[in-house]
């Protein structure tokens, strides 16, 4: 399963902010709230900015979405990644901020190895968000020690990286593609698992590799002394953000974006009053300074990403025709917050 990613129209002197979450796939009476939406700002933001590109994810089986989310997607073109789907070097970046990759270039392909929960329930196993466990760095050294030889065994460096997340550094790593957590938190982990978008007599020695080592961590998990007080256990873990840097990723990127990650717990809990809610919040404090920045004569793109598609919005002077809309006839937000499902 490839998606290459392809280039979003830029401007060199236009400022990104990009925003996780911020499109709601609506089903039923769902567009209609979102209509009534009371985002004054975003309103404004829409009547005078033009929409410039729209990006939906084509559907392949066996998934029914890519590895790589849409904001992910975004993010990676917007810094100049031109990357396949689920190889976006997300940890591989880390490894370099952290300065481990300039030390290891040989050695260029990496991952987030992120401890999580499986939770198993009518015969179904489903991906619980990482950041419930609470995992402190005590706990997270306990079981890097227990863990790290097992991944080394398989030619698979663990370095530390924060509580609960380690990065995982080994050549197999470099064209792997694996789900993003925010992909799979809260569903069934199955179509998710590395190599499940291929048969079984065609995974890759990488992916047979990563099972079996999961398979291992689950039984040593199982009973280890870490859960015994535990509500909730630790239990398995994932991998994700595979890739290597490429080869000229030491220039300066195009322009680092801002990344609002404020709708993310609601949009993952399904949740739509706190996700208006939070929407509320950066409407007030991300989209407001925006309009702002735009005003002050600072050209502007602003990314509102969804499950499956993400939209890309340009900064333009108004019209005389929009000024008078903006009065008139306000527009309605479900025409911006709202997405189809993807059919089949």
């Amino acid at each position: 399963m490839t998606s290459v990613l392809t280039s979003v129209p830029s401007h060199p002197a236009r400022a990104t902010t990009l925003i996780p979450f911020s499109l709601w796939t609506a089903h039923g009476l769902e567009a209609s709230v979102l209509a009534k939406a009371e985002l004054p700002n975003l309103r404004a933001w829409v009547t005078q900015a033009q929409r410039v590109d729209v990006q939906v994810d084509a559907v392949q089986e066996p998934l029914l979405a890519t590895l790589s989310p849409p904001h992910e997607r975004a993010w990676a073109q917007t810094i100049g990644w031109s990357a396949g789907d689920g190889v976006l070097p997300w940890a591989a970046r880390a490894a370099a901020e952290h300065g481990l990759a300039a030390a290891n270039a040989s050695q260029g392909g990496w991952a987030f190895i992120t401890l999580c929960n499986w939770h198993v329930s009518n015969g179904q196993v489903t991906l619980g968000d990482p950041t419930h466990l609470q995992l402190d760095e005590a706990t997270d050294a306990t079981l890097f020690n227990a863990m790290h030889s097992f991944f080394a065994e398989d030619g698979i460096a663990l370095h530390p990286y924060k509580p609960g997340q380690w990065l995982a550094q080994s050549p197999l790593l470099a064209d792997l593609p694996t789900a993003s957590l925010d992909r799979v938190i809260g569903r069934n982990i199955d179509p998710w698992l590395v190599g499940s978008h291929v048969t079984a007599d065609l995974l890759s020695p990488a992916a047979k590799l990563l099972r079996r080592l999961q398979n291992e961590m689950q039984m040593l998990l199982y009973t280890h002394p870490v859960n015994d007080t535990r509500s909730l256990t630790v239990n398995s873990f994932w991998v994700h953000g595979t890739g290597a840097l490429p080869s000229d990723a030491n220039k300066p990127v195009q322009q680092e974006p801002a990344v609002i990650q404020t709708l993310r717990q609601s949009a993952l809990q399904q949740d739509l009053i706190g996700w208006l809610q939070a929407w509320q919040h950066v409407d007030a404090h991300v989209i407001a300074p925006l309009l702002a920045r735009v005003a002050a004569g600072e050209p502007q793109r602003l990314v509102l990403c969804g499950e499956h598609e993400f939209h890309v919005y340009d900064s333009t002077k108004p019209s005389l025709w929009q000024r008078l809309r903006i009065h008139f006839a306000p527009t309605s937000l479900d025409t911006v917050l709202a997405v189809a499902p993807l059919k089949d």
